[in-house]
């Protein structure tokens, strides 16, 4: 079996299911912001367990940007999902929409379901956003160029490529603020991101707000105490709890998941230990120099004629 035929297998994946339009794929919608706020929350979880367990130096993390940068992939996954549902929902085109920007997409979101826009917009949730979509692009744009950006409303490093846990720390609240404020437009429906966790040799899935105040910002806090450190990052999110579309009924939109792999893409791994990784990674060790002055090793940017 090739490898790229694995990415067609749906189980575990969430859909949106429109039971009025049918029981077949159509009137099925692939939802993919659960995937990266679960990823979003571990990279995060990592990056604060290195500033724990600094030893010699403060650890800043290395997968500050990856942790940032899932938390916004999970921010427009979900208002992509709350319009892609409302186009579903009101017979509407989302190719209509999706060259929009983030601004237009939620405003259209607003209009479908003929909800009132104005406690989102007057908290502060939308600006702080605002800035975090700045700040992404100035890091997946390759975008700084000498001076220090300005951030008002967030405590975004003002050279964004050299983030650290706050950056991580105040993407993740500002994703807790947008999936809060929007978590129950849908009748019935809570659409918090839930966190696959392991437990023993299964799992279970807790809710991203539950995780936040009991692993992140314990962890970040404690961490801080540890080592002595502080922040002015303002980790109490904003709590704006927008209420459910009027013109909707409960059942007009359910969340399944598929429970079956489809046959003809099920292959079996084989589970004879192996250390491929770690044997080719020693054979390279050996093309680093030993470096008997102890001196940092700097890398070779230049050509050796």
């Amino acid at each position: 079996m090739k490898l790229e035929d694995l990415r067609k297998d749906n189980i575990g994946q969430i859909y949106a299911w429109f039971p009025k339009k049918g029981k077949d794929e159509s009137s099925m919608l692939l939802i993919t912001y659960p995937y990266y706020s679960i990823k979003a929350f571990y990279f995060s979880c990592q990056n604060l367990e290195q500033l724990e367990q600094s030893k010699d130096i403060i650890n800043q993390g290395n997968v500050s940007i990856s942790a940032v940068g899932f938390w916004f992939l999970a921010i427009e996954a979900f208002i992509n999902t709350l319009l892609k549902i409302a186009c579903f929902l009101k017979d509407k085109d989302f190719n209509e929409f999706r060259g929009k920007q983030i601004n237009g997409r939620l405003t259209a979101v607003f209009k479908l379901l003929k909800m009132d826009n104005k406690d989102f917009y007057n908290s502060a949730i939308f600006p702080k956003f605002q800035e975090f979509q700045n700040y992404r692009n100035e890091v997946f744009h390759d975008r700084f160029f000498n001076s220090e950006i300005k951030f008002h409303k967030t405590s975004f490093s003002s050279i964004p490529y050299l983030a650290n846990q706050v950056d991580v720390v105040q993407a993740s609240i500002i994703a807790l603020e947008i999936f809060q404020a929007f978590r129950f437009i849908y009748p019935a429906l809570d659409l918090m991101p839930d966190i696959f966790i392991e437990k023993n040799s299964s799992y279970g899935f807790i809710k991203y707000d539950v995780l936040y105040n009991q692993i992140i910002l314990p962890l970040f806090s404690e961490a801080l105490r540890k080592h002595t450190l502080n922040t002015d990052l303002i980790t109490e999110p904003i709590d704006i709890r927008l209420p459910e579309s009027s013109i909707l009924r409960k059942g007009d939109v359910q969340i399944i998941m598929p429970a079956f792999q489809k046959e003809n893409i099920v292959h079996s791994p084989n589970s004879t230990e192996t250390n491929i990784a770690a044997n080719l990674f020693n054979k390279v060790h050996d093309l680093i120099p030993i470096n008997e002055q102890e001196y940092f090793q700097i890398p070779r940017y230049y050509r050796v004629e």
